[in-house]
């Protein structure tokens, strides 16, 4: 759920001017907003989505996956302001933060996804799809967690020359369709669970997907650790194996070597027996050798 105090008109300037700051000292403070989910169905598909992105982008220090974060987009205005289900910010530092200051960040969200509820769907559907586009949010979804308060269950907007354009469908499988997210470069497509409509992400380059549920992710994440240890003790009993094998060939190469040398040694003194025999039958006497 998110909500913004101002004034829902055509007229606002584009998305530069809306995080212009004004000449005097900024001394607003610029709260964080609080956030109640509008139904089960509405909370689990959020806490599902985020968890997911966050997940995807685990290892990245210049991502900023946020839920429910205020983004304020005018300097001197706190009653300007947006609070997106989800958002997703490249370059910027993933830290903890109260509220999102496009002026201070020196950019928009790049991706924002909304939740559909009761109260907040056609305000989403279009005051917000037109803000969304003015500050330049390079893509806004929609998600219908209930089936009745969309058209269809999931739909994506890209921003081209200043305004969203819809995201097409790149595949079918059966009656599920997905969306390609240039942004997060990752295929979305919606669906139905016991209590909720929720997102599944895929990887175009791998195959993998994930509803973002915590409990398979958190399963998933020990397989992977689990897997990767056995490999690495099997990496490691390998190479000890090969070491031991590598060390038995060089000893027996040793001891090969030392018998050609004891045998080298052997046939030296058999020759220097041999010569010294001959010697002697050379100095004996005729008479001597009758005897």
């Amino acid at each position: 759920m998110a909500f913004t105090t101002a004034t829902d008109t055509e007229s606002a300037g584009p998305a530069t001017a809306i995080a212009e700051a004004p000449a005097k000292p900024d001394k607003i403070e610029y709260p964080e907003r609080n956030w109640i989910a509008q139904s089960i169905s509405h909370g689990d598909a959020v806490l599902q989505a985020a968890a997911a992105l966050r997940n995807h982008f685990r290892d990245r220090t210049d991502v900023l996956v946020a839920m429910e974060l205020a983004v304020y987009y005018r300097r001197g205005d706190d009653n300007l302001w947006l609070q997106p289900d989800v958002q997703v910010v490249f370059g910027v530092s993933p830290e903890n933060r109260r509220s999102y200051r496009i002026w201070e960040e020196g950019k928009a969200p790049d991706f924002v996804l909304e939740v559909a509820s009761p109260a907040t769907a056609e305000h989403d559907a279009k005051y917000k799809r037109r803000e969304y586009a003015r500050m330049g949010v390079r893509e806004y979804w929609r998600l219908d967690p209930e089936g009745t308060l969309m058209g269809s269950a999931l739909e994506g907007y890209e921003a081209s020359e200043g305004k969203y354009e819809p995201v097409q469908p790149v595949a079918s499988s059966g009656q599920d369709r997905w969306f390609r997210s240039r942004v997060l470069g990752l295929e979305l497509r919606s669906q139905r669970q016991a209590r909720a409509t929720v997102l599944v992400f895929r990887d175009p380059c791998t195959g993998e997907e994930t509803d973002g549920a915590l409990e398979e992710a958190e399963r998933r994440r020990r397989i992977a650790e689990r897997d990767s240890r056995t490999a690495k003790q099997e990496a490691s009993a390998a190479k000890q194996e090969a070491s031991a094998a590598k060390q038995e060939a060089s000893a027996a190469k040793q001891r090969e070597t030392a018998a050609k040398q004891e045998a080298s040694a052997a046939n030296e003194r058999v020759r220097a027996l041999e010569e010294q025999l001959r010697a002697l039958t050379a100095r004996t006497t005729p008479s001597e050798r009758d005897c």
